[in-house]
C-alpha cells in the first residue's frame, strides 16, 4: 500500500485519502514537521503583508438627460432603445463622425430623443446650442416636428444643423455616410 501511494503521489500534485486508508498510514515525523513549518511561514508572510487600504474614488457624475459636457455647444439628437449605449456599434459610430470633425464627448451634447421626449424642449434651451445635428429615422425635428431635409446643412428650429439617418441605418450604407461628411464638412467649414 505504501509503495502505490509513494508511486501516485508522485504523480499527482494534491493526493486525497479516504479514512478508511489513513488507518494503515504511518506519516515519517520529518513530513510533519516540515508541513507545520511551512504553514508557520505561510502565516508570517501574511503578518509582513501590510494592510491595503482602498483608495479614494472620485467619480464624475454624469448628467442623467444627456451625454457628454456640452463645451462648445453642439446638440446632438439621437434615437437609441437598447440598454447599453456606450458599447453599443451605433454610438462608436458617433465617436467616429465626432473624431472625423475633431470634436470629443466632452465638446458636445448627445440627446437621446427616445428618453427625453418630455422634457426635451427644456433640456435644448438648458443647452444652448449653436448647432444641431439629427440622427433620426422621422423626416421631422423631434423639438417642433418641423419638416428637415437630410444630408443638406440647413435651419432647422432656428439653429445651423445637418440632419440624417438614425445612426443603425448609417452603420449599413457607405453612401449616407459619404452625404453626410459632405453636409458636415459645409456646416463647420472643414
Amino acid at each position: 500500500m505504501e509503495n502505490e501511494l509513494g508511486f501516485i503521489s508522485q504523480m499527482f500534485d494534491t493526493l486525497y485519502l479516504f479514512p478508511e486508508e489513513l488507518e494503515d498510514i504511518e506519516i515519517p515525523e520529518e513530513e510533519l514537521e516540515k508541513e507545520e513549518e511551512k504553514a508557520v511561514e505561510k502565516t508570517a508572510e501574511v503578518e509582513k503583508t501590510p494592510a491595503i487600504t482602498p483608495k479614494k474614488v472620485i467619480r464624475k457624475q454624469l448628467p442623467t438627460d444627456y451625454y457628454g459636457e456640452n463645451k462648445r455647444n453642439i446638440v446632438i439628437f439621437i434615437e437609441h432603445s437598447g440598454v447599453d449605449i456606450f458599447r453599443s456599434k451605433e454610438f462608436q459610430l458617433l465617436l467616429k463622425i465626432l473624431g472625423a470633425l475633431q470634436l470629443t464627448l466632452q465638446e458636445v451634447a448627445v440627446i437621446n430623443v427616445l428618453e427625453q421626449k418630455d422634457n426635451l424642449d427644456t433640456l435644448v434651451k438648458k443647452l444652448q446650442p449653436k448647432f444641431f445635428l439629427y440622427f433620426v429615422n422621422q423626416n421631422e425635428s423631434p423639438l417642433s416636428g418641423e419638416k428637415v431635409a437630410k444630408y443638406i446643412p440647413t435651419e432647422i428650429d432656428g439653429h445651423q444643423a445637418v440632419a440624417a439617418d438614425g445612426l443603425t441605418k448609417l452603420l449599413l450604407d457607405v453612401e449616407k455616410k459619404r452625404d453626410l461628411w459632405m453636409a458636415l464638412k459645409a456646416l463647420f467649414e472643414l
